[in-house]
């Protein structure tokens, strides 16, 4: 065997064995404790791309325009184009800046900032629940690297999580600003949301998922119009479950707690991957 033979051998030897010590994500969601596959998120995520993709669309400036070209295509959605498609949103979203997305946005909030308040009034909870296993990573690295990136106002993180993630900014430690399309929802709406208000958060603690975090959503007039609890463990054979859930006032109609499920689903799968990735730099 000549010595680049040799070289060669030892190099695709070498790579092999990288490859066998880096083991794959293998990332599952449970909606009404039914296994969905992770095609199947991306299939949801793939179709909220192209309707995020059409709400900004107009009036945008032709290079921006051109950036949503893949996505505005009459072709069904493919899930192979959904990695370069979320970045490609998330470039434009981010482009456009936070005063233009307001502006863009303006219209929808004059409609769901009132009508949350008013369907909070009965001060009643539904709640809306999705849970996530993780193959790799642990429930308090999760969280640490979520609460970093919320820290750091890392919004490209958090905007690139969801097609249906508009705006979200840290305005101060520990507290969201965030301008979304909650699932089933056909207009975007805006709440705060702090993690350290969270005193009566209407959600119960799991004492078996003893990593966790939770806070109301308010109005801008401090109305609580919601809130969240999210809740982590070790699993027994490596990884962690996030047991996610996000209460909403009982009197919206059930399809908007259905179809949260899957925006849960969705953000939080890609959250989870991009934590994972950020252990293996």
């Amino acid at each position: 065997m000549t010595a680049a033979a040799t070289g060669l051998g030892l190099t695709h030897m070498t790579l092999s064995r990288a490859t066998a010590a880096t083991p794959a994500l293998d990332l599952t969601a449970y909606i009404n404790r039914r296994a969905i596959g992770r095609t199947a998120v991306l299939q949801w995520e793939a179709r909220r791309l192209r309707v995020a993709a059409e709400r900004l669309s107009h009036h945008l400036p032709a290079g921006l325009t051109a950036e949503l070209g893949n996505l505005l295509d009459d072709s069904s959605p493919s899930i192979e184009t959904v990695p370069q498609d979320r970045e490609r949103l998330a470039d434009v979203k981010l482009s456009l800046g936070q005063e233009e997305i307001r502006d863009r946005m303006a219209s929808d909030l004059t409609i769901t900032d009132p009508m949350g308040v008013l369907a909070a009034a009965v001060d009643e909870w539904s709640t809306s629940r999705c849970e996530i296993s993780s193959s790799i990573g642990t429930a308090k690295g999760f969280l640490d690297w979520f609460n970093d990136c919320m820290a750091r106002n890392d919004e490209r993180a958090m905007l690139i999580a969801n097609p249906d993630h508009y705006l979200i900014s840290s305005p101060r430690p520990g507290a969201q600003e965030v301008i979304e399309v909650t699932g089933g929802a056909m207009l975007a709406a805006r709440f705060l949301i702090d993690y350290s208000d969270n005193v009566g958060v209407p959600i119960t603690r799991d004492p078996l998922f003893p990593v966790q975090t939770s806070g109301w959503a308010r109005s801008g007039d401090g109305t609580k119009i919601g809130a969240v609890r999210h809740q982590f463990r070790d699993n027994p054979q490596g990884g962690f479950t996030a047991k996610l859930a996000v209460a909403f006032p009982a009197t919206l109609p059930p399809w908007m707690f259905s179809e949260h499920q899957w925006h849960l689903a969705c953000e939080f799968s890609n959250w989870v991957s991009a934590y994972v990735a950020s252990t293996r730099t």
